[in-house]
């Protein structure tokens, strides 16, 4: 089972929980629902999903992790990577401010080519880079048990805004792109300045006078909320002269306890993708027209990429079909949607190339193989662990992580699933392209007894 807001695994490299969280995500993306009304024409796009944005709105929390939704799971880096944007940034200033303009831009884009849920979850990723900017110790640049206690010592309780019209930050996509920038700005200054008045009182721990000042840095971030929903939703109902649809069918077999992971679907040079939905329909509308590559994956199955031409105006059907070969997504390193230059569901670091986090079955018995390039030294890591709660608090005691590394000459690894053992991620041992390293990592369930060797 996937770990759901509330309840993450541990990234088997470091703890995946939000050290840093600014606690009243979902009550700020609440004040700020509140006060478009049922009728604004956001609330009309995202129908049902509009109010999953105060679950989505932690998304930027999620990298390299699943994210669980009721009936499906997803990778929280789909809605997080994407061309221009293929590395994760960091949720303080100064760097948050590279988040902006191309998250901004992607769930707009979202809202005019994607259904519902998926323009929601990316809204959701624009909306936690948005306010963790206007929590204090993220404008104040503090890190550390300073800037845990200094943003979550605050009622989320008190946060209403009421009494607030929200403001069009532009009336085109361009004007409303550079006035969410004006906006977040002066929520940067807002809130600095009083995570700087409240550094001592921190320090001293003066809860009390802490809080009211918090608060005050919660409702303006409330309010540029506000002002970045109501402007999405109106820029969302602007005319498009581009009006081809592309639709259609992935049919590629669930992987074994990857059941509710959709297929990803994506548009070959170009930021367009999309995750079908568990019967593997898809669509996108509003696309510019001319000839497309589409390509699809699921968990480990990767469809034969097919080549349509759109016409505008017109709605061209295609249905992508393929095979499972491995629970691994993208176990060959073939896919490079993102950037030609790494592959897709494989994430650098300074340990070399991380793997996403793979959901095991307790019981099931599965063979991991590392298919070496000859001559190849480098090694390719397997941790594992159990699932742990998501908030963990910084003093808990760190569960055990295990770890086993792989080679040339002893590339295979046997094991069955369990408690302790519920949750993995592969690391490619080096500083090369992945691909010169292993042809491909795959991970099977096997039939029979329990195999040998873990």
């Amino acid at each position: 089972m996937f770990p759901r807001p509330g309840c993450v695994a541990l990234s088997v490299s470091l703890v995946a929980c939000t050290a840093w969280a600014w606690g009243p995500h979902p009550q700020i993306t609440q004040a700020a629902l509140d006060r478009l009304g049922t009728n604004h024409p956001l609330v009309a796009r995202l129908g049902v999903e509009t109010q999953r944005l105060t679950n989505y709105c932690w998304m930027a929390d999620f990298k390299r992790l699943p994210f669980r939704e009721p009936g499906e799971d997803f990778y929280a880096d789909d809605y997080l990577l994407f061309p221009g944007m293929t590395t994760h940034l960091d949720h303080i200033c100064p760097e948050v401010r590279k988040t902006y303009e191309p998250y901004f831009q992607r769930a707009l884009q979202a809202l005019r080519t994607e259904n519902g849920t998926n323009a929601a979850r990316w809204i959701g990723s624009l909306l936690h880079f948005a306010e963790d900017t206007g929590s204090p110790p993220h404008a104040a640049e503090y890190r550390g048990d300073l800037h845990i206690k200094m943003e979550n010592w605050v009622d989320p309780k008190q946060i209403s805004i009421a009494d607030y019209a929200p403001k069009l930050l532009g009336e085109t996509p361009e004007a409303a792109r550079a006035g969410f920038v004006r906006r977040m700005d002066e929520l940067i200054e807002f809130s600095k300045v009083r995570g700087k008045k409240l550094w001592m009182q921190v320090q001293i721990g003066n809860r009390r006078a802490v809080q009211p000042v918090v608060l005050e840095s919660a409702l303006e971030t409330s309010r540029v909320t506000a002002d970045l929903l109501h402007t999405l939703g109106t820029l969302a109902e602007l005319p498009s002269t581009n009006k081809a649809v592309l639709r259609g069918r992935v049919n590629l077999p669930a992987g074994l306890a990857m059941e509710k992971l959709p297929a990803k679907v994506v548009l070959a040079g170009t930021s367009f993708s999309t995750l079908a939905n568990l019967a593997g329909d898809y669509e996108f509308r509003n696309l510019p027209p001319g000839p497309y590559t589409v390509k699809a994956w699921r968990a480990g199955a990767v469809a034969k990429e097919q080549t349509v031409t759109l016409e505008n105006g017109r709605t061209t059907v295609c249905d992508l079909d393929g095979d499972a070969k491995t629970l691994v997504r993208n176990g060959e390193f073939k896919i490079r949607w993102l950037s030609g230059k790494a592959p897709d569901c494989w994430y650098q670091t300074a340990l070399g190339w991380e793997g996403e986090i793979i959901p095991l079955k307790a019981g099931q018995h599965y063979r991991l193989t590392a298919n070496f390039k000859p001559g190849a030294d480098d090694q390719v890591l397997v941790r594992w662990t159990r699932q742990l709660p998501h908030a963990l608090p910084y003093t808990i005691k760190l569960p055990k992580i295990n770890a086993r590394p792989l080679t040339a000459r002893d590339h295979v690894l046997n094991f069955t699933g369990s408690e302790q053992m519920a949750l993995m991620q592969i690391t490619v041992r080096s500083k090369r392209d992945p691909i010169e390293t292993c042809t491909s990592i795959e991970l099977l369930p096997v039939e029979g007894e329990a195999p040998k060797g873990q």
